[in-house]
């Protein structure tokens, strides 16, 4: 479940829709159930034999390239594309080995180096990457992230977002902020959910609704309870459509570390609710232009500066049904066809 899952499905039947089969492997012992829609002539190959959630042994990984390697040739794969590293490595090799062309389809901008602990081997890490026909990254500012000998491998494709039609700007007497994501140490759930806490002592007519799972939702309820905020922090299941957390919200709050193509950011400023976020994470500057179509400050504390944030968009909110239109405008350009149309034309100039 999540942003990755999304877009791997709606990739998958943008290249349906224009006469491609497509298989997906996963590191599931069944056929996973998926969080949101997928096309029925997909087709879902799970190869582990373990918990695909815990670190593999070298016997697991040894089983699972064999797999691959097999299931390369039985079904007469001409392209395999990888998301992220982490599929990268255990099918480089088998995918190399057919003589089958591979593109590895990064998912995360290469900040993440700089905030988990496989970041000190960055530069194997890279070095790696020479294995791929062609890497696609979601923008062109992490084209230069790169080392030099990979760039002219990158290819920017960013992801597809909707067009909704609705924008309403709303009229109740609370402010309502929203967060829409995985509950992780990436997302900054637990330092959000403080910083309101404090933030709402001042200001009490604001609410945040909060709407996804994730390894930290103990934690999260935990500190909510602790707080008696249960009747402003309120904990929500994840959603399929995003426009179903959006419909009401004044701003969406997005302190994440890093991303690749926040999708929650590009749908919420679609619908026309401004964004929050932190002018030193990729991905949300990225989409994110202050003062226009939402709101980025520096990050110098990491609860501290969300705090600084909520009063920002608090004290600026009579610019709303401006931000609000300029946020829609802004997410034009990745509506449409226009990620698929890139997708069949990376696929069709392959060598």
């Amino acid at each position: 479940m999540g942003g990755m899952e999304k877009q791997i499905l709606s990739i998958a039947n943008g290249l349906i829709e224009r006469g491609h089969n497509v298989i997906i492997i996963s590191l599931d012992q069944q056929i996973p159930d998926l969080f949101f829609d997928a096309n029925s002539k997909i087709q879902f190959v799970p190869i582990s034999e373990g918990n695909a959630s815990l670190n593999a042994g070298i016997g697991e990984r040894i089983k699972r390239q064999k797999k691959v390697f097999k299931l390369l040739r039985e079904k007469q794969i001409d392209v395999a594309i990888t998301f992220m590293t982490g599929a990268y490595w255990y099918s480089a090799m088998p995918i190399r080995l057919r003589g089958i062309r591979l593109i590895l389809a990064e998912r995360n901008s290469p900040a993440i180096y700089d905030h988990i602990r496989i970041g000190r081997m960055r530069h194997l890490i890279f070095f790696s990457m020479v294995l791929a026909s062609k890497i696609t990254v979601q923008f062109e500012s992490y084209r230069d992230r790169y080392p030099f000998y990979l760039r002219r491998r990158i290819v920017e494709i960013p992801n597809q977002i909707p067009e909704y039609f609705i924008n309403v700007i709303p009229s109740d007497i609370k402010f309502r902020f929203v967060y829409a994501g995985r509950f992780s140490h990436q997302k900054q759930i637990l330092e959000l959910t403080r910083a309101f806490i404090t933030f709402h002592k001042e200001n009490p007519e604001t609410i945040l609704e909060i709407y996804g799972d994730g390894e930290l939702k103990d934690d999260l309820e935990r500190i909510i309870s602790s707080y008696g905020a249960e009747k402003y922090v309120t904990v929500n299941p994840a959603v399929v459509q995003i426009d179903l957390a959006l419909m009401g919200a004044h701003a969406l709050l997005a302190p994440s570390l890093w991303e690749g193509f926040p999708n929650s950011v590009a749908e919420a400023l679609s619908y026309g609710v401004p964004v929050g976020g932190f002018s030193d994470c990729d991905g949300v500057r990225d989409l994110v232009n202050h003062g226009e179509n939402g709101w980025l400050i520096k990050r110098t504390d990491r609860e501290k500066s969300i705090l600084k944030l909520l009063q920002t968009i608090y004290e600026d909110r009579s610019t709303l049904p401006t931000k609000s239109v300029k946020a829609k405008i802004s997410m034009l350009k990745y509506q449409g066809e226009g990620a698929n149309i890139q997708w069949e034309t990376l696929l069709r100039t392959l060598t």
